[in-house]
């Protein structure tokens, strides 16, 4: 028996105008396009891949993993040409592949191109259409997945992660593994699509309201012919068609399924009223930085977020603290990508610049200029490799400023590690990530500031360009959506 497997994650955000090039998986991410480079890589960075490969060996399978592709962090949509490309080496890579027993898909599930709002549910139809494969076809997502019609029709079943911030990449690629063990069996897909964006900041899977929907989700594949049950809130910052957050069963009795997923969707959705985004005043934000703890404070960017597909050139926490410079107990490491800056600051030792959109003038010195690669070692994405390209560290007074030519998922003390700095020491550390932090970091929600300012991934989702369909229709664009939860089966 062969499984073929494949990996492409990224997100992305529609009010992000910057449409991506194929350089943000290349330079800043990771692009393997043969069987030996995606083992190579399977093999020392804990992943979907690697627990897929795990298990499917452990039974004696041959596996042919040949394509991962993934960004340093989310963005705005692929380009027409950087869609091309991935598409057409993502359809030579699986061709050469095949023939396989089941093809397993990891992807994220809100991923989006110039021309095309659902570009998993694209290449899953490319999949069936294009290349002909009639075998077994088992998708992993994202837990903040927009997942589609299209997506459920060409896929055989569905998992997805199970953690918020995620560090279960390895045992959602073995739970994928496991369902394609089972191989070709009549199976249906229930989507229970609810009606609602959710802030990323109360969706912890340890405590509190969504944990309590987990919990239920678990219990009802206790079920006999219940074989998943993922939920999925999904990635508020997407203006497209079928958006909202969905419960997805993969079952052998749609009889079942489906009063299951509606019942699991109401009682999500009847916790509306009370999900909280935690944005704090800045007023309280500096108060707090008064207070020395055992651990540093964690500066939450929530509308800058590059986890969020943000630029990360906000440079928000800089303009709010700089009066408070050389008062502040401790030094504050804060972060702002701007290429303009960094090419400014190369040169010299000291000097006034401006940093970040809208700029905020400071005058500071140099006190490291270089490479800004690292290796995350927090709990999440432990062992993945990042780069922001060229970067500088200015300081004066208590603020330390990281400067980075490109956006990563920064919210890792390797990060600030890689250009000289000591988080750990430090009062206050500024993350552009709503809960990756947490697992980074090792830090509980309580040392979490959470502050709103420019930016394309506010928790503030009244205030952003939604069209008019979106605000009719979603919580809590709208008070009171006209269907809260619809339903939809597979044949």
């Amino acid at each position: 028996m062969k499984a073929a497997v494949a990996q492409f994650i990224f997100e992305s955000n529609t009010f992000n105008p910057e449409p991506v090039e194929l350089e943000l998986f290349t330079h800043g991410g990771t692009w393997l396009t043969t069987e030996p480079s995606v083992r190579a890589w399977a093999a020392q960075a804990p992943s979907q891949m690697s627990g897929s490969l795990r298990v499917l060996e452990s039974a004696g399978w041959q596996t042919a993993p040949v394509f991962a592709a993934m960004t340093g962090s989310p963005a705005g949509r692929l380009s027409p040409k950087c869609f091309a490309q991935l598409r057409s080496e993502m359809a030579r890579a699986l061709r050469a592949a095949l023939p396989a027993d089941a093809l397993l898909l990891h992807l994220h599930g809100a991923a989006c191109a110039v021309g095309e709002d659902d570009v998993e549910g694209h290449l899953l139809a490319m999949v069936r259409d294009e290349l002909g494969y009639r075998g077994v076809v088992v998708l992993s997502l994202d837990l903040h997945a927009n997942v589609t019609r299209r997506m459920l029709q060409h896929a055989d079943a569905v998992t997805a992660y199970r953690t918020m911030p995620h560090s279960d990449f390895v045992e959602t690629g073995a739970r994928a593994a496991r369902l394609a063990l089972r191989g070709r069996r009549s199976r249906s897909r229930t989507l229970a699509k609810m009606a609602a964006l959710i802030p990323p900041t109360d969706t912890s899977h340890t405590q509190g309201r969504f944990a309590q929907v987990l919990g239920q989700a678990r219990r009802m594949e206790t079920t006999p012919g219940i074989e998943d049950v993922s939920v999925f809130p999904v990635q508020p910052w997407l203006d497209v068609a079928e958006m909202g957050s969905s419960v997805v069963i993969t079952s052998d009795n749609a009889a079942l399924a489906r009063p299951m997923a509606e019942e699991l969707a109401a009682q999500w959705y009847a916790q509306r009223r009370d999900w909280r985004s935690g944005v704090l005043d800045w007023s309280e934000i500096k108060g707090r930085l008064q207070e020395q703890g055992g651990a540093p404070w964690i500066l939450v960017d929530s509308a800058d977020a590059t986890t969020g597909g943000s630029a990360g050139r906000s440079a928000e926490a800089l303009r709010q603290l700089l009066p408070l410079a050389n008062r502040l107990p401790g030094a504050v490491l804060l972060w702002v990508v701007d290429r303009a800056a960094v090419a400014q600051a190369g040169g010299c030792r000291h000097g006034r610049f401006r940093l970040g959109r809208p700029p905020v003038e400071w005058t500071a010195e140099v006190i490291f200029a270089g490479e800004g690669r690292y290796r995350a070692r927090g709990g999440a994405y432990t062992g993945q490799e990042f780069s922001m390209g060229r970067t500088v560290v200015l300081s004066g007074g208590q603020l330390r400023v990281v400067v980075s030519s490109e956006p990563v998922l920064g919210a890792d003390p390797a990060f600030y590690e890689c250009v000289g700095l000591v988080p750990d020491q430090a009062l206050a550390v500024q993350v552009k990530s709503f809960m990756g932090w947490r697992a980074g970091f090792n830090a509980g929600g309580e040392r979490g500031l959470i502050f709103d300012g420019p930016g394309c991934s506010s928790l503030l989702f009244s205030g952003l360009p939604f069209g008019i369909e979106q605000r009719a229709r979603l919580f809590p664009l709208n008070e009171n959506p006209p269907n809260p939860v619809t339903l939809w089966q597979s044949n």
